[in-house]
């Protein structure tokens, strides 16, 4: 993909005013379009030539030799102002799209292993919708990353431990539930969770229960078959249905190593951080202190012998380093558990590993439902007050079918492009904001297919494709006067469409989806202003113009992919 910003920086230093690494970090895109596409500051030379800035980009404006992309330079106060040759703008951006159809603007691998540790629900409950952010944020990473040169090892490290399922345990056998392998085989996860509430409401009238929990949770750390058949049973009714979900959502995974996974890996991870003199007894606690980072001391074991998360998620990242030797480890994890990370990197760095710094915790804020009050705020599902993922998906669905029934009632598969176009926008709602922020969820502004919402970006889509379908032509570089692409309107869109690699890594770099999503949106509204602009059926440019709408359809549909969103084609 070519790079007019290096074009320039190499222009320009054969000059001998700047280096190409000075020019690259100087220049910077006018907000005023008759100022062209690039500008170049003079100021910092003001002092080592003793001219006025003014007169030094006057002089270096004749001494530039320009490149064939770009078709002129202007002084202007101060400023070298470059443009670009439209013609050329055209012939390349649009042949190299020909070329490398929907990998265009992606990088050659390079060799590196990124994990990415997202969703991460925990067994013997429901999706809640507010699971939503860490698996569509970590789904997207993991595109975005590939697109990027990476590769990628998607980890579901799902929470199948803990003193949780000594509750479910409890209840479970409290309530006479069947030890049959018939009856656990058909066990829900919507049982699961109506047992989780039950315990809760059971142990404000009988607290003894928690304690028994504890212990229930001890004797399954230890091995009891009874306990174990159990946890087993409950972890598999989990699975099912959140395999159902994902399926749904097309979100996948490499591995489900969650919790439990690193059971038999524990005793070697207390067993080093004894040998290293870390672990000390606090309170009856085993902990490694952090003081010296300004941290409270990172928790090991109770003194009734049982894990915690961190020491889980120790032995997680041993495991990880050894088996993946990854370059980077992500973990997608809401804001709240911001401090247990800086803990277990910390432990890690104690331990000596260098490589706790190429792990890093991937913040989100929460997504904030209105209640009948009209207050904002984050439902818990344990506790039955949450809306759940699936009645969510099923709920947006229904609400674009009903506008798909009024719109075009004949369309094919209608119901599955509708539950399609409902995830999308309920995803699209979501990243479209840097991810550290809240979401307030509405609706009306999510679903519409005006503004900065996934149906319009889908609906830019639909609209290119449907062009090319009417057309029934597929566009060839033999076809196309790249003159014809050089008026306002196709030069806008042209000019979005090659910024497609600068965002997908910028997007990479950040961590930050929300870059890639306000590309998207930038190019359905160039699309849009595009169509609206230059008649393309049964024009005299229909095939060059007809070139560029395919170009677009490419590009934005990879787009929406590497979101996650469904790059449907008729709605």
């Amino acid at each position: 993909m070519i790079s007019f910003e290096h074009s320039i920086a190499t222009a320009v230093a054969k000059t001998d005013a700047f280096s190409e690494t000075e020019v690259l970090q100087l220049l910077s895109i006018p907000q005023e379009t008759t100022h062209g596409n690039f500008s170049l500051p003079c100021f910092a030379l003001a002092k080592k030539m003793r001219k006025a800035p003014k007169l030094i980009a006057e002089e270096l404006a004749t001494q530039i030799q320009l490149p064939k992309e770009l078709s002129k330079v202007e002084p202007v106060n101060g400023y070298l102002n470059f443009f670009i040759d439209r013609s050329f703008l055209a012939s390349s951006v649009l042949t190299e799209i020909q070329e490398e159809g929907l990998l265009y603007g992606h990088a050659k691998p390079n060799g590196k292993t990124v994990i990415i540790d997202f969703s991460s629900p925990n067994i013997g409950k429901e999706l809640a919708f507010h699971h939503l952010r860490s698996t569509m944020i970590g789904n997207s990473l993991s595109r975005i990353y590939k697109a990027s040169g990476y590769h990628v090892e998607r980890i579901n490290h799902l929470g199948d431990w803990g003193t949780a399922f000594g509750k479910l345990i409890v209840m479970y056998l409290r309530d006479g539930g069947s030890l049959e392998e018939e009856a656990l085989e058909a066990l829900t996860v919507k049982e699961l969770n109506i047992l989780y509430s039950a315990f809760s409401k059971a142990s404000l009238e009988n607290p003894e229960l928690e304690n028994e929990a504890r212990v229930v949770f001890t004797k399954l750390e230890e091995g009891d078959s009874l306990y174990r058949k159990l946890w087993t049973a409950f972890k598999k009714a989990t699975l099912k249905e959140l395999n159902r979900i994902y399926k749904m959502m097309d979100v996948s995974f490499d591995h489900y190593t969650g919790e439990s996974f690193f059971e038999d890996r524990i005793p070697a991870v207390l067993e080093e951080l004894r040998e290293k003199e870390l672990l000390v007894k606090s309170q009856e606690l085993d902990v490694v202190m952090l003081d010296e980072f300004d941290l409270p001391p990172c928790l090991i074991r109770k003194s009734d012998g049982s894990t915690l998360y961190a020491t889980r998620d120790l032995a997680a990242a041993l495991y990880r380093k050894k088996e993946f030797n990854f370059t980077k480890c992500l973990y997608v994890v809401d804001l709240g558990q911001s401090l247990h990370f800086k803990q277990v990197f910390h432990v890690l760095k104690k331990m000596g590993y260098d490589w706790h710094k190429n792990m890093h915790h991937i913040p989100f804020g929460v997504i904030l439902q209105q209640t009948e009050e009209g207050k904002w705020e984050k439902g818990k599902t344990r506790s039955g007050k949450s809306n759940l993922l699936r009645d969510v998906i099923e709920a947006a669905g229904n609400k674009i079918l009903a506008f798909i029934d009024e719109k075009n009632p004949d369309l094919e598969n209608k119901k599955e492009i509708a539950t399609q176009i409902g995830i999308s926008a309920l995803t699209f709602n979501d990243l479209k904001n840097r991810r550290t922020i809240d979401v307030k969820f509405d609706w009306d502004s999510a679903l519409s297919f005006d503004g900065a919402t996934g149906p319009y970006v889908q609906n830019a889509h639909v609209r290119l494709c449907s062009i090319m379908r009417k057309a029934n032509y597929t566009a060839k570089i033999s076809d196309a006067d790249w003159g014809i692409l050089t008026n306002d309107a196709a030069y806008e869109l042209l000019k979005v469409l090659q910024r497609k690699s600068a965002n997908i890594q910028k997007a990479c770099e950040t961590d930050e989806p929300s870059a890639l999503a306000q590309y998207a949106l930038e190019i359905a509204e160039a699309a849009h202003r595009f169509i609206h602009q230059d008649r393309v059926l049964g024009s005299p440019e229909e095939k060059s113009r007809l070139f560029l709408v395919q170009s677009t359809q490419v590009v934005l549909e990879n787009v929406l992919t590497l979101l996650g969103l469904f790059p449907i084609r008729q709605m």
